[in-house]
């Protein structure tokens, strides 16, 4: 069994050892709205180019449409490269603008903050004893923060 092998087996292993916050209901979100937002811009271009006269007006619409297609990406990107997994030693994170994981035990973990309702997505905040992570839109951070609690309280009567 060669190296590459051996990666792809413990990278399997992970996956499977591991559980993942998910971005579906965001997603599922993006793709009801966008197009709304779309269709609307349209209007709104349409409007602009018949009822203002003169000046910039296409460069205007030129570039509110890239803003639009720019945040739209963002989202959709921020949802594919934004990695939390965990079992029940280790928290994995890694967010879009960071290249590497990081491993986080959730003995160091002092607390998590959930906002939003299970049936929505919700942010979920980690609390460290000097630092935090703030991960959006995520399905299944009160699974997350249920492992938390399960785990904790065995540490703190042990202590």
């Amino acid at each position: 069994m060669g190296l590459r092998s051996f990666l792809l087996l413990s990278d399997t292993a992970l996956m499977e050892n591991y559980k993942t916050l998910t971005h579906e209901k965001h997603l599922d979100h993006l793709v009801r709205v966008v197009p709304l937002l779309c269709f609307a811009y349209g209007v709104q271009s349409y409007m602009m180019l018949n009822f203002a006269r003169g000046g910039s007006t296409s460069l205007l619409i030129f570039t509110l449409g890239i803003s639009l297609a720019v945040s739209v990406m963002a989202l959709v990107t921020y949802d594919y490269k934004s990695v939390v997994r965990w079992n029940n030693e280790n928290i994995i994170m890694k967010s879009p603008w960071n290249f590497s994981f990081t491993t986080v035990s959730f003995r160091d973990v002092q607390q998590m903050d959930i906002i939003g309702e299970e049936d929505e997505f919700q942010t979920i905040i980690i609390k460290l004893q000097n630092k935090s992570y703030t991960f959006y839109f995520v399905d299944n951070a009160f699974e997350l923060k249920q492992t938390f609690e399960t785990l904790k309280t065995p540490l703190q009567h042990a202590a």
